[in-house]
């Protein structure tokens, strides 16, 4: 199955809401799903999703500190980058001619998107918009299938012969790939059970008190 969920990170709610409709219009694609999402407290937040096995790209607004957030989407986008290389992450922002904001990080995202840009999906720049994000979604799922492929030739080479040192290295990579993304969904489920194991307690005390 393709990655087909982005995540579209924005601190205000009503713009999130209307910023979500503008990018599902300007997508246009019922095999792509965008999914608002108010900023995580922290970066470790983001690990699961970040490696979901749906999870497609990021969309992020550039001023979320003034929703409180200690980051904002350009920083934000530094720790995603560290978790996946190959993702497509966006700035979404409407001040995207405030250049010496984004300076220095030009390497972080594909690129940055101009709010107004996408308002008229049928204008010639949301167009344009739309076949660069279309693309990198293509080729970011074409990237991830051909290294699960990969993985799994390596693992039936290994189980006949043994592999060169370069293959041992390369199988050990994407394995560690593979893990990361299992671990940051084990660590999400571990952070629920104990916030419910601890509100047990809390229960029994008060009942014992009783």
């Amino acid at each position: 199955m393709k990655r087909h969920v982005i995540y579209f990170v924005d601190e205000d709610e009503p713009a999130r809401r209307a910023n979500l409709r503008d990018l599902t219009a300007l997508l246009d694609n019922p095999e792509i799903q965008i999914r608002d999402l108010a900023p995580l407290k922290t970066f470790a937040e983001y690990d699961s999703l970040a490696t979901e096995p749906t999870t497609a790209a990021f969309v992020l607004d550039q001023k979320l500190k003034p929703g409180g957030m200690t980051y904002n989407g350009t920083e934000l986008a530094l720790y995603l980058r560290g978790i996946d290389a190959k993702m497509p992450i966006y700035i979404l922002t409407g001040y995207a001619d405030q250049i010496d904001e984004f300076r220095g990080f030009e390497y972080l995202i594909e690129f940055i998107i101009d709010k107004q840009h996408i308002e008229n999906p049928a204008s010639e720049k949301a167009m344009i918009v739309k076949a660069r994000v279309l693309r990198h979604l293509d080729v970011f799922n074409d990237v991830r299938s051909a290294r699960d492929q990969r993985f799994h030739d390596l693992i039936l080479k290994g189980s006949r012969e043994t592999l060169a040192p370069d293959e041992a290295k390369e199988l050990l990579e994407l394995e560690g790939d593979r893990i990361a993304s299992v671990a940051a969904s084990e660590h999400e489920r571990q952070m629920k059970l104990d916030t419910e194991i601890e509100a047990l307690r809390k229960l029994l005390g008060r009942d014992r008190l009783l």
